[in-house]
């Protein structure tokens, strides 16, 4: 596990990130591919995941972990998806659409003034729903996830998904098994940031949470921050659940 940084400046802050950052560019995991490997390195980025590039605010009060970024199938597609490339995502899947639209009603935030990362830096083989161990989701959290958060220092970091969430409570030596619900409930401490665990934003995360279920756990989030908190401010005179319903979050059909 790479050493813990306790960092203060945003130059010292983008510094140790792009270590962390190289670390994982010089770094292999048997039975995976690495962000470099695809269109002679169109998607590489001196971040731990090209998602960062959609949201890179290392002064961040919102972290937004996700599980990892994508997949061979995806990446090795041709033509390659140059959005993706150059921006580190693509605004059509229902998992970005879907996060942005629940940012701004809860939070008041768009993804340029968060950090969003990846918890598993590599690219495993196969199509986008392929499964990850749960013991590589855990060793790459103690080795790139938990240095981001001690570096970027939010107030909150929201999980995407329940194995995500575990992964980061195994990392940091917590035990149980939490179902979904559980997890939600169960938010904990690292480093002075609050770790909470919310539905996947993209197909069968939102699916199977239910989306009047998933406004509420989010509004849950919202509630939980300091009264006069900066990031409510901005969040103020959002929608109501009866205008949720005339706008409702993007079908989902595929991950």
């Amino acid at each position: 596990m790479m050493e813990m940084f306790s960092v203060y400046s945003e130059h010292m802050k983008k510094e140790t990130l792009l270590q962390l950052a190289r670390l994982r560019q010089s770094s292999r995991l048997n039975g995976y591919a690495s962000i470099g490997d695809f269109h002679e390195g169109i998607f590489e980025c001196d971040h731990v995941s090209p998602w960062t590039k959609s949201g890179c605010s290392v002064d961040a009060e919102i972290m937004i972990v996700a599980q990892d970024w994508s997949s061979s199938d995806v990446l090795g597609s041709d033509p390659p998806n140059l959005h993706s490339a150059e921006f580190g995502f693509d605004p059509k899947f229902p998992t970005n659409k879907n996060l942005d639209k629940l940012l701004e009603r809860h939070l008041g935030l768009n993804r340029t003034a968060c950090y969003l990362t990846n918890l598993f830096p590599f690219v495993k083989l196969g199509n986008a729903s392929a499964a990850i161990p749960l013991k590589e989701l855990v060793a790459s959290a103690q080795q790139f996830t938990l240095p981001e958060i001690e570096i970027v220092a939010p107030q909150l970091v929201i999980c995407l998904g329940l194995r995500t969430f575990l992964a980061l409570m195994r990392a940091v030596d917590l035990k149980g098994s939490p179902n979904m619900e559980q997890a939600i409930n169960s938010p904990f401490t690292f480093s002075h940031s609050m770790i909470h665990c919310v539905a996947h934003t993209g197909a069968l995360g939102m699916n199977n949470r239910g989306r009047s279920q998933v406004e509420k756990d989010w509004q849950k989030i919202a509630a939980s921050m300091p009264s006069g908190s900066p990031l409510l401010q901005g969040a103020e005179g959002s929608a109501t659940q009866s205008e949720f319903n005339t706008d409702p979050l993007t079908p989902i059909l595929s991950p």
